[in-house]
């Protein structure tokens, strides 16, 4: 039985670490294309206009995944709308971004995208793994 639940546990600490680890990545990932697009690293793919929506998103998203991980009061709900706030920012830069026909840009959103779905359906089923 002892076994049991210290497998549960460590699946349940996997599945936190894994959502956790989504929403970073996320987070940083946006920090990065706010970056990229406000010219911080040259002028690799300047796009002045994406530039504060992501790097606002990025913020919201790394400060939720750390009150997160510290297990703050009410984290999961911050996760959450923090999460979905990104999914439909993501999504909004998807739509602006296809009709450009930049591909790179079209695969970035659409993984984000794919990885915001992800941590959003976990956090979902598993309310309560980040409080």
């Amino acid at each position: 039985m002892r076994s049991l639940r210290k497998k549960a546990g460590n699946s349940s600490g996997s599945l936190r670490t894994l959502i956790l680890a989504l929403m970073f990545v996320a987070a940083l990932t946006l920090l990065a294309a706010s970056a990229v697009h406000a010219g911080l690293l040259g002028q690799i793919d300047p796009f002045p206009g994406a530039a504060p929506p992501e790097a606002l998103l990025g913020i919201v998203l790394a400060t939720a995944a750390v009150a997160a991980f510290l297990s703050w009061a009410r984290a999961w709900a911050f996760a959450m709308a923090a999460t979905l706030l990104a999914l439909l920012g993501t999504v909004y830069g998807l739509a602006v971004t296809l009709p450009r026909g930049e591909a790179g840009d079209v695969v970035y959103h659409a993984s984000l995208l794919a990885g915001l779905i992800v941590a959003a359906g976990l956090l979902i089923r598993r309310r309560g793994l980040v409080d």
